[in-house]
């Protein structure tokens, strides 16, 4: 049950939704605190085995090889998330219209969809821009009003926003001097010169540890030698890179909770979680202290924080940005975090710009990536078919259905229609992932999770142990089903253009007392967390979190909505995001950093 919100989970679990699309819930048991470190010892000895044993038969996770031995006898596993077939004439259409996208006129010539009344709105990365070309402020300004405000923001030892972990304050302002220079000199690098942006934890800096949200591995690997692909393409652009942004540890959690360095804390409600596990850029973005950050998304990470904390967040096509991650190899999917559509597009197109490395990596399964474009983005919604599957939809807190109900209508009013769907096998869809993920994810931490167990928190642990315990007819079983999955959203795709649903079936979990210690393990609510998920990381299909509202009681939480489509369809996505985010308002949150205002008062250089 997720705590502090139990009327949002009640909801989700009626028995006649599930059985209409057979979908479970997980069955384990809550724990927290000291029950939840003796249970991680336990799972480790003798009894372990018999322990895990009872936990995946209560989880029915031979579901997976009924039907890989049953109806999928004679599929062929499929184990990158791509088209099977290479599409000759997609492909040349998107190259074509990728030679006459350009990022630069795409950033100057459209605008941020405002809010739909109310006086707020956040600082944008236009917004940046435009105080520099004017001459109003200067990027060292702005880099000591970030500065300054991430350090109030973790400044309470009680309720510290966690959102910005590492920050090296000499580097900033060296960015910031330079990007000044540019501005002065008229010789901007980018949409993004001297817009402060955040990087999560698992990603290279030079200069900067890369802890992936643990308190040893940054220690083990030391600084980093040089920038990731994705930090290389940012600093392209002109970014100015504030810090490192926390994240659940190792990735493996939903939550947003971190054992080290303290749960980032939802900006919104701080009693609340932000999601996991890009949870530092979420609040980060949130809070105001970057329009922009970069998050990494194996399992919701990206939408899942981006929709508790009422910010922007895609999830791109499968490689479409790539940073050849050791982790998560086949469901991990980097992708932008930002205040508004419009930044999540710009960011989108930085991190999807020409990676002759990516297109190389792309050759051995066939497919080569389309370049990036974002052609349709201001185009018309009217004729574009939005699939529902109505059952699925349902399946959230009856206010959350609500305001994406009102989202969809609003379309409609636009001109789009919609068309109602099915997807079978919801459940084999949703263990096929939990085994891919959590087996790729621990091979990955394998030679850190094999010497140095104890330095892990509980919950990792847990994980952990889980994840080794599938053996190959399990792992072999989620990717013929992976390939059923894919081949079954490749159908639906033929008659509609997109598919929505909530982006969590409940809001933001209040953090329950004593978590800061010892973490809890709530698989029950990790599922509700991740319905509207797997599809997405287990079949590679983009996907993008959208605002649409908050809840009515005074906590005032963020309600999302998921707007998904076929490989390669970003820019269809993003135009169908545009289009919602015009007709919502949006409310400051309760710890929130004007930082352009507060730039005002600190000196030019």
């Amino acid at each position: 049950m997720v705590h502090g919100t139990p009327e949002l989970v009640e909801a989700s679990t009626r028995d006649g939704v599930h059985s209409v699309y057979n979908l479970r819930e997980i069955t384990a048991p809550t724990l927290r605190g000291i029950p939840l470190l003796l249970f991680s010892r336990l799972i480790r000895s003798s009894l372990g085995s018999l322990i895990l044993s009872k936990l995946k038969k209560n989880n029915d996770i031979d579901c997976i090889v009924r039907l890989a031995e049953g109806d999928l006898k004679e599929w062929m596993p499929l184990y990158y998330p791509l088209p099977e077939v290479h599409d000759e004439a997609r492909y040349n259409k998107q190259l074509e219209l990728s030679k006459r996208f350009q990022l630069d006129e795409f950033a100057a010539s459209h605008t941020n969809a405002r809010s739909n009344g109310g006086d707020f709105r956040y600082n944008t990365a236009q917004d940046y821009v435009d105080k520099y070309k004017s001459g109003e402020l200067t990027p060292y300004q702005v880099a000591l009003a970030v500065i300054k405000a991430t350090k109030d923001s973790n400044s309470n030892k009680v309720k510290s926003l966690n959102a910005i972990v590492q920050m090296k304050e000499d580097d900033i302002l060296q960015q910031a001097k330079e990007s000044s220079e540019r501005y002065k000199n008229n010789r901007t690098l980018g949409p993004l010169d001297g817009v402060p942006v955040a990087v999560k934890d698992e990603v290279d800096i030079k200069g900067y540890q890369t802890t992936f949200g643990t308190k040893f591995i940054g220690n083990l690997r030391g600084d980093a030698k040089e920038d990731g692909t994705l930090v290389i393409k940012l600093r392209q652009a002109g970014a100015m890179l504030v810090g490192k942004a926390n994240m659940h540890e190792c990735g493996i959690g939903t939550t947003g909770y971190n054992w080290h360095f303290g749960p980032s804390r939802n900006p919104h409600n701080l009693n609340h979680f932000t999601g996991g596990s890009s949870s530092g850029s979420a609040a980060a973005v949130a809070a105001g202290l970057v329009p922009l950050a970069l998050g990494f998304d194996g399992g919701g990470s990206i939408r899942i924080p981006a929709g508790l904390c009422g910010v922007v967040g895609l999830k791109p096509t499968f490689k479409r940005c790539d940073m050849n991650s050791p982790i998560g190899h086949s469901c991990g999917h980097p992708g932008p975090m930002a205040c508004s559509v419009k930044d999540a597009a710009i960011g989108y197109a930085v991190l999807a710009g020409p990676n002759e490395k990516a297109n190389e990596r792309s050759k051995h399964v066939g497919i080569p990536i389309p370049p990036v474009h974002l052609q349709s983005y201001s185009d018309s919604v009217k004729g574009l078919k939005i699939g529902v599957f109505e059952e699925f939809f349902n399946d959230a807190h009856p206010e959350i259905v609500d305001a994406c109900l009102k989202a969809v209508k609003h379309l409609e009013s636009l001109g789009a229609k919609v068309v109602m769907i099915t997807i079978p096998h919801m459940e084999q869809v949703k263990v096929a992932h939990a085994v891919t993920v959590s087996s790729e994810l621990t091979a990955g931490y394998r030679k850190y999770f094999k010497k140095f167990f104890n330095s892990f928190t509980p919950e990792t642990r847990v994980s952990f142990t889980l994840g080794e315990s599938f053996d190959s007819s399990t792992f072999l079983a989620a990717q013929k089903v992976r390939r059923y999955a894919t081949s079954t959203l490749e159908e639906v795709f033929t008659k509609v253009d997109v598919i929505v649903s909530p982006t969590t079936s409940c809001t933001a979990p209040e953090m329950p007392e004593g978590v800061e210690k010892y973490g809890e393990s709530n698989l029950s609510q990790t599922v509700n967390l991740m319905r509207f998920i797997y599809h997405g990381n287990l079949c590679g299909i983009p996907g993008v979190a959208v605002p649409v509202g908050y809840t009515s009681s005074n906590k005032e939480l963020p309600i999302s909505l998921l707007i998904q489509a076929r490989h390669w369809e970003e820019d269809t996505i993003m135009k169908v995001a545009r289009c919602v985010e015009s007709n919502v308002s949006q409310k400051k949150p309760a710890m929130y950093y004007d930082v352009l205002e507060l730039a005002k008062g600190e000196p030019r250089e």
